[in-house]
Order: C-alpha cells, then structure tokens, then sequence
C-alpha cells in the first residue's frame, strides 16, 4: 500500500487553515475591535488541539481511501474533530452554567453559554465516526451490513444519512439564530423617572427618600421566544460636583431579581419600567449635589436554549432637587 505523500501535505496545510489559522485571525479581529476577549489559556489549548487534529488528517490521507486503513483513522480524526468542537464551543465548563465566549463594548456586555451548538456537533461527528467504523469493518472484513426494511440498505449509508440530516439540522439552526439575532431589539430611555420624598422637611435632605425609575422597549421578532427573563438595575455615580457628600464611581442604587417571565416572539414589549431605590446613606448626598450617573441593566434568560447574561448601561446627567 502506497503512502500518499502529496495528500498528506496537502490536506495538512488545509486542516492547518481550518483548526488553526481561521480561528487566530478570528480571534486577533473580534479583540482588536473589543467585540469579545478570549482567555490565553483557551487559545493554547486551541493550538495545541489543532496540531493534533493536523496530525490525524496527513494521517488519514496517507491511505486510499477504499483501504480499512484509511477508514480507521478516519474513524479516530472524526472523534477528535467532535471533541475539539465541543471545547471551541464552551462544553468544557463543569460546574459554570456559561461557555467561553463574552462580547465587550463600552455599553454592552455579553456572556453566552454555547452548550447547546456543542452537543449538537458531538454528536454530529458521532454519528461520521460510526460511519468511518462500519466501513473500516467492512473493507477489513471485505463483507457489507445491510438495514433491511422496504428495501436493503448498506449500514454505512444509513449513518451517512443520518449524518447529512444532522449538519442540515445544525445549518437551519445557525440560519435561524442569525436571523433572530438581527430581529432582536433593546432601546434603554436615557431619561427617567424620579421618585422623592422629602420626609416633610423640603430644605433638610438628611429624611429624603428618592427612587429612580429607568424604561426600556424590548422587540422581538425573532424565532425564538425570550424566557425566563429576570432583570437587575444598578445606579452609579461617575463624576459628581461635591465628592465629600457624593462619592464619585460608587453604587448608590440597585434593584434586584426582578422577573418578567416570557418575552414571546414576533412581538414588541414596548414602555417597560424598572424602579431602583436610593442607599439612604447616598439620598442627602444626591438630593443636593450634580452628578453624572449611569444606568445599567442587567439581564439573564434563556433564548434559543442559550444561556445568556447581559449588561447595558447609559450615562445621563442628575440635577441636584435642593438648589
């Protein structure tokens, strides 16, 4: 049996591309644009994976492919392409219920758990890595096993069938993510309410009981409905005109767990309201003094069985309510 070297340096450099280069360059942009951070420590481990995965494919090339050889390790570089794509994919996480991958802007920050796209290529090269078997057992064995139902059907064939349905599968779902990714929408009101309560006494801050009330719209006309939706606002100071009264870059502010069930899709939840309370340490302090405070709403929920936690935030002005 002749080694065939050419395909072997041939499909090295491409799986060369595929597990290495492609996923760096991809890296290098998503970070030069702080669209989302990796840790050091997963781009090891992913060339260290991908070395391997160049390994077994020069090995798998250097066969004919009509050889039980080929086969077999065909077989052994399937299994290993679905446990690097479950690692690439945040299925390594035991005990985290979040993967890898968390997007940073100024004003948004997102961390996704990407378990579900990980199970389904496991078990995607799962079932080409039975294929790769039976063939390997088949050309060893020179024998073919059959499926017998309305008609005789070769066992292979079947798990390539099987295998073509489940990459059609995992496509339809990545074309449905994408296109419920752009049809989702959250529009936070960079104004709010106020709630205040000067205690009876208007010129004496020390009693004043204030509360902030921030709106949001939520439209959805993805797929997918949004579930189990629990939100948390946070208030912090930036910049303040007093310090000594009103701590600069501090939490004055917060209101948490608070559950809005199912935002339900093709649908727009429009006018949303989310009401945190003043720290009666800090109430004195902002009822006299300007500030610039910022806003954040934080989120978690599940949406198209991705775990998702979010942070946006946006900056407005605060006029002291005792001149």
């Amino acid at each position: 049996m002749e080694i065939q070297y050419g395909k072997m340096i041939l499909y090295g450099i491409l799986t060369a591309l595929f597990y290495i280069a492609l996923p760096l360059v991809v890296i290098y942009f998503v970070e030069l644009y702080n669209i989302m951070t990796f840790n050091q420590s997963f781009i090891t481990y992913l060339i260290v994976f991908g070395c391997i995965g160049i390994a077994l494919s020069m090995a798998r090339h250097a066969f004919p492919e009509d050889t039980s050889a080929n086969r077999i390790v065909a077989f052994i570089s399937a299994v290993y392409s679905g446990i690097y794509l479950f690692y690439i994919f945040g299925g390594f996480t035991p005990g985290v219920s979040y993967g890898t991958y968390y997007i940073n802007t100024p004003t948004l920050q997102v961390l996704l758990g990407l378990q579900t796209i990980a199970w389904l290529f496991l078990i995607s090269t799962g079932i080409s890595a039975l294929k790769y078997l039976i063939e390997a057992i088949e050309l060893r064995k020179k024998k073919e096993y059959r499926v017998k139902a309305k008609k005789s059907f070769k066992l292979s064939r079947v798990f390539k069938g099987l295998g073509t349905l489940m990459s059609l599968i995992i496509m339809g779902y990545f074309a449905s993510l994408v296109f419920s990714g752009l049809n989702l929408d959250l529009n936070i009101d960079d104004t709010y309410g106020l709630g205040w309560d000067d205690g009876g006494t208007p010129l004496n801050p020390a009693d004043d009981s204030i509360n902030v009330t921030m709106s949001f719209d939520v439209g959805n006309q993805g797929l997918y409905a949004i579930y189990d939706v629990y939100l948390d606002l946070y208030i912090f100071t930036l910049d303040t005109d007093n310090p000594p009264v009103l701590p600069e870059n501090t939490l004055i502010g917060q209101s948490l767990g608070n559950y809005y069930g199912t935002f339900h899709a093709f649908t727009n939840y429009m006018d949303q309201n989310l009401t945190a309370y003043i720290d009666p340490l800090y109430a004195p302090g902002l009822a006299t003094t300007d500030a610039n405070l910022k806003l954040q709403i934080s989120f978690t929920t599940l949406y198209a069985n991705i775990n998702i936690d979010v942070n946006v935030s946006v900056t407005t002005p605060w006029t002291a309510l005792i001149p």
